[in-house]
């Protein structure tokens, strides 16, 4: 039997299971020795802080896939929405949501069931207005003294004719859904904010409040951006657009151009106090000119705009080699939403406040 043996028989257990006696020179070297003893707990916390390290990125992981999975269900929630609001039965009325003073359809006083269908009109007396649901796809609001008729209403296509008076319209959908008819001309909605104005002559004006509004007289085209109005003629004439913030003479001298159909001395007086008067905000009106005008470009009107717009390339051999790429070029540089982003607009989607409302239907002739 060895030596170890011999101390486990005498119960001298300590130095193997700390179980028998304690000798006191082995308990003084354990003090002396103790700072130095090997402890579990270092280990313990290092595993935890390994496995911390390795659940993280799985954390991260999980986190991202739910976040993705929430957008692509938000995501098809709104295509959803959207594709539902853009269907409407062919024919079904519009219905009445607000009105204030006296308002008929098809001569009899609405009430809060009422509702316009196709080929009602809807008349509103004096300090009167009508709010009415624009299919699916928007709202329209009607001012005093005003008569709207519903034309045709269906899916992708809902057609009015303003015959008198004022109309607000806010639409969020694709362009040309809806249209409103006024003398001679058509106003188009490319997904915007607009005010249309048409007094008992068949005269009246546009304002664009946001996106673009195409007015198709069916001898040409007039697109009209936010920010700027244009006249209506009841001959089915339109003008050219300009900045609602023109200056007065900027407004008369551009009125004399368009009255002659731009048949002006392209060096005479009235280009010169039109390009006299002009901002850079006008830019849209004397692009208007040069593309509804080409000769318009052998006078002052030409490097006017290229000074309006100097980070475009201009020379009048590029305009004379090619004018539709230098009017494009000019156009794109405008400050102005593009007609394609038009689901940009999204705020078009919300209903306006009551108080504008009325404000910007009684000033919507003005100017």
């Amino acid at each position: 039997m060895n030596g170890d043996e011999r101390m486990r028989d005498r119960g001298d257990d300590y130095l193997w299971d700390r179980s028998g006696a304690i000798d006191p020179e082995v308990a003084r070297l354990e003090r002396l020795l103790g700072a130095y003893a090997h402890a579990d707990l270092p280990r313990r916390r290092l595993r935890t802080a390994s496995t911390q390290a390795q659940a993280r990125p799985r954390r991260r992981w999980r986190i991202a896939f739910a976040a993705a999975a929430v957008l692509v269900l938000c995501a098809i929630g709104m295509r959803a929405w959207y594709q539902q609001r853009l269907q409407w039965d062919a024919g079904r009325p519009w219905q009445l949501v607000a009105q204030h003073g006296d308002v008929r359809i098809d001569g009899r006083r609405t009430d809060a069931r009422a509702a316009l269908a196709t080929d009602g009109l809807l008349v509103t007396g004096a300090d009167a207005i009508a709010r009415l649901r624009a299919a699916g796809i928007g709202e329209i609001a009607i001012g005093q003294d005003s008569r709207l008729r519903l034309v045709e209403t269906r899916t992708g296509r809902h057609r009015l004719q303003l015959q008198q008076g004022s109309l607000w319209a806010r639409v969020w959908a694709p362009p040309g859904q809806l249209g409103v008819g006024v003398p001679g001309a058509e106003v188009l909605d490319l997904g915007c904010e607009f005010l249309l104005q048409v007094d008992a002559d068949g005269n009246g004006s546009l304002a664009v409040r946001s996106g673009w509004v195409q007015v198709d007289n069916r001898r040409r085209d007039v697109l009209v951006p936010q920010g700027a109005r244009v006249r209506l003629r009841a001959d089915g004439d339109v003008g050219t657009p300009y900045d609602t913030g023109a200056s007065a003479s900027f407004v008369a001298a551009l009125a004399a151009i368009d009255a002659r159909d731009g048949d002006v001395d392209a060096r005479g007086g009235e280009v010169r106090r039109l390009v006299a008067a002009s901002r850079p905000q006008d830019a849209i009106s004397l692009l208007s000119l040069l593309q509804a005008y080409p000769l318009l470009a052998d006078g002052p009107l030409f490097g006017r705009m290229a000074q309006l717009l100097p980070q475009v390339p201009a020379s009048r051999a590029a305009w004379n080699a090619d004018r539709d790429a230098q009017l494009d070029a000019w156009r794109h540089a405008l400050p102005y939403p593009r007609i394609k982003r038009w689901w940009t607009q999204w705020p078009d989607a919300l209903p306006a406040r009551n108080d504008k409302l009325e404000a910007w239907l009684r000033t919507s002739g003005s100017g």
